[in-house]
């Protein structure tokens, strides 16, 4: 599953927004919609902020790479 595909799987499994979500990663609504839209790819660094917050949610991030959500 692609990235862009994988941060909007997350978001509705925990109920968010894109504003919320952008508020709990510390980051713009923009940035989180250019993400989920394609637009833009998030950096090295903020794809491990979004792996550690899905961690800490219990979300399996490797799951939804493999496709298996």
């Amino acid at each position: 599953m692609e990235f862009h595909m994988i941060i909007k799987c997350v978001r509705h499994e925990l109920g968010l927004s894109q504003e919320q979500l952008a508020r709990e990663l510390n980051i713009s609504f923009s940035t989180i919609n250019r993400w989920e839209n394609g637009k833009s790819r998030p950096s090295p660094m903020a794809k491990e902020i979004f792996y550690s917050f899905c961690s800490s949610k219990n979300i399996d991030i490797n799951a939804y790479m493999k496709g298996e959500v």
